[in-house]
C-alpha cells in the first residue's frame, strides 16, 4: 500500500492524533504509563466505547440518540430498586432494567419513524423524561445494589487473579467492549443488516426502492443503542456497588463526540468500529490527560 493511500485513510488522521497525545502525556507526566493509569484509562473507555457502539450504527443509519445518558442512568437504577425494595434476585433485577431500556429504545424508534420527528428532537425530549424518571423513583438518592452476586461480578467485576490493589485489576468491562465491538464490526461488515443500516443512512430513498425496511432498521438500530446504554450502566453500577440519579449526564455529547472523531459522518452512510474505537480513546486519553496535567 503506498504512503498516498495510507494518508487517504479516514481513521489515518485520528490515529496520528491519538499517537501524538499519547507521547505528549508521556514526556509531561511520569505516572501517564503507570499500570494502574492506564487501568482507569481504559476502564472509563470503555464503559463510553460500548455506548459508542451502539451509537455508531445508529449514526450509520442517519439518526442520533440523546437519551443514552439518562438510559445509562435509569435503566440499572431500576435494577437496583427492584433489588433493594422489592427483595427481587439480582438476576431477574437486572433482567426487568434491561428489558425496561430495550422497550424504551423501542419507544425512541417508533416515535422516530412513525412521526416523522428528526430523532434529534424527539431523544431530547426523551433525555429530559428518562432523566426525571430517575430522580422520581430514586428521590433524587443513590440506590445500593449488590456487587457480590455471580451476574455482577460477571458484568461488572474484574478479571481473575485478582491483586491486592484493585487499581492493578483488570475490569471486565475491558472484556465486554472488546466483544462488543467485535459483533459490531462482524455485523456492520459481513451480516444484511449490516447492508441495511448502511444503505437506510447513506441514502434512504435507495434502500426503500431496493426493497429495506428502513423504518423497521432504525426502529432495531435505536433498541439496539438502548440496551448497550443500559449495559454499560450495569457495569459502572456493579463496579460501584450503587447507582446515583446523575449517572451518565453528559455522556451523549461525549459519545456522539467519540464517533464523529473516529471518522462517523453526521449525516449518516459512513462510519467504522475502527474508527470509533479510536475516537474513544482518544476521549478517555483527553479526561485522563487534563487530570495528569493538573
Amino acid at each position: 500500500m503506498s504512503w498516498t493511500k495510507i494518508f487517504k485513510i479516514r481513521e489515518f488522521g485520528v490515529l496520528v492524533a491519538l499517537i501524538s497525545l499519547t507521547i505528549f502525556l508521556s514526556l509531561k507526566s511520569d505516572d501517564f504509563f503507570n499500570f494502574g493509569n492506564i487501568m482507569i484509562t481504559v476502564r472509563m473507555a470503555s464503559e463510553l466505547g460500548i455506548i459508542a457502539c451502539g451509537v455508531l450504527l445508529l449514526m450509520i443509519a442517519g439518526e442520533f440518540d440523546l437519551s443514552v445518558g439518562s438510559i445509562f442512568a435509569l435503566s440499572p437504577m431500576i435494577s437496583a430498586i427492584c433489588y433493594t425494595n422489592y427483595n427481587l434476585p439480582i438476576a431477574l433485577a437486572t433482567i426487568i432494567g434491561l428489558s425496561v431500556a430495550v422497550l424504551l429504545g423501542y419507544g425512541n424508534g417508533v416515535i422516530t419513524v412513525k412521526t416523522g420527528i428528526p430523532s434529534f428532537i424527539t431523544t431530547l425530549g426523551t433525555m429530559m423524561i428518562f432523566r426525571s424518571v430517575v430522580l422520581v423513583i430514586s428521590n433524587a438518592f443513590p440506590v445500593k445494589i449488590t456487587a457480590d452476586a455471580t451476574i455482577s461480578k460477571v458484568i461488572g467485576g474484574y478479571l481473575p487473579p485478582f491483586s491486592d490493589d484493585m487499581m492493578y485489576d483488570i475490569p471486565m468491562a475491558v472484556v465486554w467492549v472488546v466483544v462488543i465491538m467485535i459483533i459490531a464490526y462482524y455485523v456492520l461488515e459481513f451480516t444484511p443488516l449490516g447492508n441495511q443500516i448502511i444503505a437506510s443512512g447513506g441514502n434512504e430513498k435507495a434502500a426503500i426502492a431496493s426493497g429495506i425496511n428502513t423504518k423497521k432498521v432504525k426502529v432495531i438500530t435505536f433498541m439496539i443503542v438502548a440496551f448497550l446504554a443500559a449495559f454499560a450502566g450495569h457495569i459502572q453500577a456493579f463496579r460501584l456497588g450503587s447507582v446515583a440519579p446523575l449517572n451518565g449526564k453528559g455522556m451523549e455529547l461525549a459519545v456522539i463526540a467519540a464517533c464523529v472523531i473516529g471518522g462517523a459522518s453526521l449525516f449518516g452512510g459512513v462510519g467504522t468500529v475502527f474508527g470509533t474505537a479510536l475516537g474513544v480513546l482518544m476521549t478517555g486519553l483527553i479526561k485522563n490527560g487534563i487530570v495528569l496535567l493538573g
